[in-house]
């Protein structure tokens, strides 16, 4: 019946799951304790995950996960081209069968890829939009966005319409042997290398997440000159010009010692941030990687609060100033005074 709907105690026989995790690196990265609720509840059905380009390299070493589809999302400019791409990409979805179907993306081409899917179970968030598309009831007395909230409550809560057990929001990443080998040989043919060196992120994804240079520095000089603390500073894909500014402009005439990284590849960057003491990073998709390598990390909010994304752990420190009462989207002019306070607490935390 195309309008039944299905409560938790009404699901049988799922022998399928499909999970669509469209989004860039930190988006499947706090997806992934929904992975593992799905792979405990139904430890023998096969977990297939749709996900772009990124989340392949996200979950290729995830033994939770049995298959990755992968997705071509880019835009067209013909028109035609772009409804022809459209449609294979929903032929693709209906033709897995799935029995089970979960929407974590809820935009875009997930919407038709759930509506035409001939899954049996059609799952997305609670509290949404298009909840027609959807057969499984899944609701919840709040949104998950307000309040204390964070994005990983509101993912989990997706499993709450099949069952009532809790289940764990710690996400999750695996870096095999080998690269994590590899990397280990990598930091010590440096000669900076030692127990006190630090992962650096001066990337993001957007502009407006990125600190002032001049702010990254006091950090750095900091965290250096009361600590010892060296930074390891990554070469972003797309985005080397930041570290090759922040070396050339404040480093190279210091007398910091650092270690200034070739452009690593994703399972190596986790083997690196697990190496290393800490990392200092701004909201961005390496602070949700190292949340999943269960790191210590100075996390910078130069924008967005950090009640979305905050996994309440004692390793996982806000630099911000401050933001109104009830205002989540705020310009943080952080000064001096509030960086030397959470570097403390950083280093007191650590060193426990």
């Amino acid at each position: 019946m195309l309008l039944k709907k299905y409560n938790k105690d009404e699901i049988t026989n799922v022998k399928k799951i499909g999970v669509i995790m469209f989004g860039l690196m930190g988006d499947v990265i706090l997806r992934t304790p929904v992975i593992s609720a799905l792979k405990k509840l139904y430890p023998e059905a096969k977990v297939v995950v749709l996900v772009d380009p990124i989340g392949k390299a996200v979950l290729e070493c995830n033994d939770e996960v049995n298959e990755i589809l992968v997705f071509d999302r880019k835009k067209e400019k013909n028109k035609l081209k772009q409804n022809l791409k459209k449609i294979k990409s929903i032929l693709r979805v209906r033709n897995e069968k799935f029995d089970l179907l979960v929407n974590l993306y809820n935009a875009g081409l997930s919407r038709p890829m759930v509506f035409f899917s001939g899954s049996h179970y059609k799952l997305g968030f609670c509290q949404q939009k298009n909840k027609y598309l959807y057969n499984v009831v899944n609701e919840c007395e709040e949104d998950r966005l307000k309040e204390a909230q964070s994005l990983y409550n509101y993912m989990i809560s997706t499993v709450e319409a099949l069952s009532d057990e809790k289940f764990s929001l710690q996400p999750r990443f695996d870096i095999s042997n080998s690269v994590h080998q590899k990397v280990q040989n990598y930091l010590q043919s440096f000669k900076n290398y030692s127990e006190k060196t630090y992962t650096l992120n001066l990337a993001a994804s957007k502009e407006d997440k990125i600190l002032d240079f001049e702010k990254y520095f006091y950090i750095v000089k900091y965290l250096y000159e009361k600590y010892r603390y060296v930074p390891a500073i990554i070469s972003n894909p797309s985005q080397e010009y930041l570290q090759e500014r922040f070396v050339k402009e404040f480093l190279k005439e210091s007398s910091i010692p650092y270690i200034q990284l070739k452009t690593l590849p994703l399972e190596e960057v986790a083997a690196l941030i697990k190496e290393t003491a800490f990392i200092v990073t701004p909201d961005t998709g390496l602070m949700h990687l190292a949340i999943s390598l269960d790191s210590y990390i100075l996390t910078i909010f130069t924008y967005t609060h950090p009640i979305f994304v905050d996994p309440k752990s004692k390793k996982f420190i806000s630099l911000y100033e401050k933001f109104d009462e009830g205002c989540f989207y705020q310009h943080q002019n952080i000064s001096e005074d509030k960086i030397k306070e959470k570097v403390d607490i950083l280093i007191q935390r650590f060193s426990q």
